[in-house]
């Protein structure tokens, strides 16, 4: 803060800083510039097509462990006995272990063990075997073997499933899987060295019985696989064989190998009872993934180069795509140099990135378009728009980074698995900042700034119609110049209209559901969900499978390309994974699928069915209340209680809006789970809509104020007894919570980076009024489309910060460039309006145009476009028509009040943000505090003066 006006800049005009010496270095050396930017290009082609390896997910360390076995005894009390809770015990006091959790059946049992952040568990699981092992608690006709899952097609984590099938009905079980190990043994013979293991998923275990000491061995899971043939669907008993594949391999050029290693195969036994087939892969996602990739790429390009042209130029808009190609092929080289692969987060990143990194090209290439009109050197040209745009460029970039770095330090599983989204976002947008700088000069050289086209003062069409919109808006700010009265006035109109504004965004966002993982719109996949009832053995859990895959046929008809449960099912479960025929082809989508065939199994005796979508995100997860309690008998009484309690209970949401709980199960009296050690019965819940991160949150409430520790106690049961586990969904909400919590955390960093650029206290806060400028277009635009707050969302709310953030930067950086040369803050204002409008226009349109075939073309990318577009249109309108009067009133206050004064300030708005938080408020609000804060304590300073 200081108290005197900026001073009138001294020296020549042409005097060069830091960053325009960089760019006229490179652009005096064109030889050079040409050659560093086709190596760089050309290596970042090369990483893209041929260096980075195609995986469907990256290699994430899942922080948990599977703990498995047989004990023939017929018994879940003595398996849970003498097996489940002697492990249980001995795992959960290792120091690595955060909980443990298990279940015991008649002759089987499996021990879940989740570890704290950061611990190996791959290693931690080894170790953790040899030590139940050496304590010799198990009994020796017991088995025990740990795992560590991975994501996969089947339970195990399989990258690749190749089904064996047979060709007729009647087949055995046995017999499919004697073949389905000479299809293994066949591929093994391949040596492919992209393998690292395949093996059949064996429905069978083998073990020892207590009584006789026989070996035994049982039917523990099945397999069907549905295919299309002829317009006709057939389920073919089937065994699958489950491929790994080695960390950094290649998914699409080893899907290619293994598809022909199948065909070779079926080729030498054409005259066989089955055949196989390779089912599962994620090479067909990722070439779609390449593919929406590419398209959007193009569809991108083609929209700077229409807004380009006809906002600034059609030269100017040649060298904004070439600046474009040259960031990606760059960020794509850093990627392959950083040992990341092209896979499913890092294309999504990409895609992201396309929006992003239109901002400091198009800048860069407006400012030398808008010089080379008044000037006659090119040289001199690079020199002045460099200087004039840099500062902002480099405050805009900055930002843009910062905003996605607390993703960097998101926790646990997502932590993990998204963590390449803002490793590739700041890499983009750090490397469009030195393409702007670097490479732009340098084709404007030869595209731009010809001798032709230099001092080519000639207005286009679109610049008249643009500088006609410029004065209109700052018209009032020139007619009050001479009345502090008018200013006044004018200056309260403008904040009414973005309150305004600001008010109308937090109303609907009452109104938008929350759910963190939502269900797209449409989705090219099902999941077929079956729980058998309790004494189901595997012959007729099979039975019941069969019947479900004729009602699956029957109902989705032509719409259903393939379907197998891939060996997830056994006499509890069933997991049939149906892939129907692509959105673009399909007349209907999948949700009104998924509600059709959930309609179908309302009536199915045999299971209980519950039909979801296949989505990117993780499965929604059921409402689950544990009973922890050694008494059974009393928590099997209020386990049937609750779930009376919440069998079609309805839900108020915050908005009023209702909705009901349409399952309740309760678990398996004969199967004793256990967590942590503690015997527990489960009572699970399912919602008839999507919002699952809000309705657990309610029924969760309505739960804890029914069964509170006066009535819990009529159970001769403690107030503790009730432990609630959502699954993945806890996880999610904890990183989520943790975002939110990062986000002051964050604003406070990108206030310092702009108090440090700007050398202001108050300018920061006056640029963050572009972040509740685009509330309003987010809401509406999330609420009209039907879309949840999710994290794609916020994926979206994050990259919306530096877009929306560089538009404030833009004007009150020049407004300061234009103060230092002596005019006074309203011709400032109005200038930097005139000379800013249109890169400010080019960009924000650029950005939309090219998210909207994006938003309305993919299911997977709507959310995240509608924030993207709603915010953008929102901030940039509200920008553009009060920015420039809230400039005023901060260079007022900035005038008018001391160092001392501004520290005053700092405290009160400090204190009243903590109030608004309190309160509810979003930090949203802070600048709006910020600016209330700096009124009030001008006036108090001002009677005090008096």
């Amino acid at each position: 803060m200081m108290k005197k006006p900026f001073k009138k800049k001294q020296g020549k005009d042409g005097e060069s800083r830091l960053l325009p010496r960089i760019s006229l270095a490179i652009f005096d050396r064109p030889r050079t510039a040409a050659i560093i930017w086709l190596c760089i290009t050309v290596f970042g082609i090369f990483s893209y097509t041929t260096f980075l390896k195609r995986e469907g997910f990256p290699s994430i360390n899942i922080p948990y462990s599977i703990m498995s076995g047989t004990y023939f005894v017929g018994d879940p009390k003595a398996v849970d006995k003498d097996i489940a809770k002697p492990i249980s015990d001995i795992v959960v006091k290792d120091s690595r272990v955060k909980s443990v959790g298990s279940t015991a059946q008649g002759s089987f049992y499996t021990v879940s063990i989740q570890y704290k952040e950061g611990v190996d568990a791959n290693k931690a699981g080894k170790d953790l075997e040899k030590k139940v092992k050496e304590a010799h608690v198990l009994p020796k006709q017991a088995t025990l073997k740990a795992e560590t899952p991975k994501m996969g097609f089947t339970e195990r984590g399989d990258d690749f499933v190749v089904s064996v099938y047979a060709k007729e009905k009647g087949a055995s079980v046995k017999d499919l899987t004697a073949e389905a190990e000479k299809v293994a043994a066949y591929i093994k013979q391949q040596n492919l060295s992209e393998v690292k293991n395949v093996s059949v998923v064996d429905p069978f275990v083998t073990g020892t019985d207590p009584s006789t000491g026989a070996s035994v061995t049982n039917q523990t899971s099945f397999d069907r696989l549905g295919l299309r043939h002829d317009d006709k669907t057939m389920f073919h008993d089937s065994v699958v064989v489950g491929i790994t594949q080695k960390s950094g391999s290649d998914v699409i050029e080893l899907d290619e190998k293994i598809q022909k290693a199948v065909e070779d195969y079926n080729k030498q036994n054409a005259n066989g009872t089955s055949t196989a087939m390779l089912s599962a892969s994620y090479a067909h996602d990722i070439k779609d993934q390449i593919g929406e990739l590419q398209k959007s790429l193009l569809e991108g390009l083609l929209a700077i180069l229409i807004i380009g042209s006809i906002v600034i130029a059609i030269r100017a808009s040649l060298i904004t795509v070439l600046a474009m190609i040259t960031v990606l092929a760059t960020t794509l080289g850093v990627l392959f140099l950083f040992g990341y692969s092209l896979n499913t987060i890092t294309l999504f990143a990409l895609i992201l990135c396309l929006g992003l990194i239109v901002d400091d090209t198009i800048i860069m290439v407006e400012a030398l378009d808008a010089e080379r009109r008044k000037r006659k050197s090119a040289r001199e040209t690079v020199n002045v728009a460099t200087r004039k745009v840099s500062r902002a460029m480099v405050a805009a970039t900055l930002t843009a980074a910062l905003s996605f770095a607390p993703l960097l330090f998101v926790s646990g599983i997502l932590g993990s698995f998204i963590r390449a989204i803002p490793a590739t976002v700041i890499t983009s947008l750090l490397v469009s900042l030195v393409v702007a700088l670097i490479f732009i000069p340098f084709f404007a050289r030869y595209i731009l700034l010809r001798p032709k086209q230099m001092g080519n003062e000639h207005d286009e069409i679109a610049a008249g119609v643009e500088a006609k919109i410029a004065q209109f808006i700052g018209k009032p700010m020139l007619w009050a110049r001479n009345s502090k009265k008018k200013l006044f006035g004018v200056g309260i109109v403008a904040m009414v209209i973005g309150f305004t504004f600001i008010g109308a965004g937090g109303y609907l966002f009452q109104k938008v559901t929350f759910n963190i993982f939502p269900p797209s719109k449409d989705s090219n996949g099902l999941m077929v969900t079956m729980n058998f009832a309790p004494g189901t053995d595997i012959k007729a859990a099979e039975k019941a499978a069969d019947k479900a895959d004729a009602i699956v046929n029957e109902t989705l008809d032509a719409n259903l390309t393939q379907a197998s449960f891939f060996s997830n099912a056994n006499d509890k479960t069933a997991n049939l994974s149906v892939n129907l025929i692509s959105y673009d082809e399909r007349a209907v989508r999948a949700p009104e699928l998924q509600e059709q065939l959930q309609e179908k199994f309302k009536n199915f005796e045999e299971a209980t069915v519950k039909v979801q979508q296949i989505d990117a995100g993780p499965p929604p997860s059921a409402f689950s209340v544990h009973i922890k309690s050694d008494d059974r008998a009393a928590s099997e009484k209020l386990a049937k209680d609750i779930r009376s309690f919440l069998l079609n209970r309805e839900l108020t949401r915050p908005s009023g809006e209702k909705s009901k709980i349409t399952e309740v199960t309760v678990s398996d009296p004969g199967t004793f789970s256990r967590t942590d050690g503690s015997l527990y019965m489960d009572v699970s819940a399912n919602f008839d809509a999507t919002d699952t991160t809000t309705l657990v949150t309610l029924a969760k409430a309505d739960v804890e104020k029914e069964f509170d520790a006066k009535k819990l106690a009529t159970y001769n049961l403690n107030k503790d007894v009730l432990v609630y586990d959502f699954g993945q969904e806890d996880e999610n909400q904890e990183s989520f919570a943790a975002l939110a919590m990062a986000f002051p955390i964050l604003l406070l960093a990108i206030y310092v980076l702009l108090a440090f650029q700007f050398r202001s206290l108050l300018q920061p806060l006056l640029i963050f009024m572009a972040l509740p400028f685009s509330l309003f277009g987010i809401t509406l635009g999330l609420y009209l489309s039907d879309n949840a707050f999710s994290f794609f969302a916020m994926l979206g709310f994050f990259a919306l910060i530096g877009l929306s953030i560089k538009n404030t930067i833009l004007l009150t950086d020049y407004a300061n460039q234009l103060r230092r040369e002596g005019m006074s803050a309203i011709d400032a204002a109005v200038g930097a309006l005139g000379e800013r409008f249109r890169p400010l226009i080019a960009t924000s349109l650029t950005a939309v145009v090219s998210l909207i075939p994006l938003a309305l073309s993919s299911p997977f990318w709507e959310g995240l476009a509608i924030v993207l577009i709603g915010g953008l249109l929102s901030s940039t309108f509200l920008v553009i028509v009060v920015f420039p009067y809230y400039y005023l009133g901060a260079e007022y206050l900035r005038v008018h009040i001391s160092r001392k004064a501004a520290l005053l300030w700092i405290g009160a708005t400090v204190l009243l943000s903590v109030v608004a938080v309190k309160a509810g408020l979003s930090g949203g609000f802070i600048p709006l505090i910020a600016i209330i804060a700096a009124v009030v304590q001008s006036l108090v300073a001002k009677k005090h003066k008096k």
